[in-house]
């Protein structure tokens, strides 16, 4: 059940934003709602499994849009498995912990992809591009992030209830 939600909501993610995000731009830049889901699940569900719908999110966007197949998915795969490392003993319930992850992940995961689409094809207007895009972007995800962080959550606590009683844990 949860693998058919959740590849769902990466489904209906990605076509809302290649359709319907493309319409509430604001300077050019539309908020990464793919990353933010990643980093929701990451905290959610752990290490492993922010790891696993990081790195398909990642290549459903890459397949598309990418201009080498790969990249997205890495660099998904990565902030999915480290949204999730540090908070095992945290509650889900600190709605900053999700702010400050979309905002340090969006800095990462644009630097990163700046480096290795811009840097190496030597255009080094770092500047212009972190002024333009890297923050405006940071600035767009974090504003957006609590109200898609609450739907996950909302979503997984319903996924947990449905799965509890399917659970073998302490049964003979």
């Amino acid at each position: 059940m949860r693998v058919f939600v959740v590849s769902a909501i990466v489904l209906l993610t990605f076509v809302l934003q290649s359709t319907v995000l493309r319409h509430i731009e604001i300077f050019g830049i539309r908020p990464n709602i793919s990353l933010i889901i990643v980093v929701s699940f990451g905290i959610l569900r752990f290490e492993k499994e922010g790891g696993i719908i990081g790195f398909f999110a990642g290549l459903l966007q890459d397949i598309i849009f990418g201009p080498v197949i790969g990249l997205n998915a890495l660099l998904y795969m990565l902030i999915g498995y480290f949204s999730g490392k540090p908070f095992k003993k945290f509650y889900a319930e600190i709605f900053l912990i999700p702010i400050f992850l979309v905002g340090s992940s969006t800095l990462f995961f644009n630097i990163v992809y700046y480096i290795l689409n811009f840097l190496f094809r030597a255009r080094l207007d770092i500047l212009y591009y972190f002024g333009t895009i890297i923050l405006p972007e940071t600035l767009y995800n974090v504003t957006v992030s609590l109200p898609v962080y609450f739907f996950i959550y909302v979503v997984n606590k319903y996924l947990e209830k449905i799965e509890k009683p399917h659970r073998r844990i302490f049964r003979a």
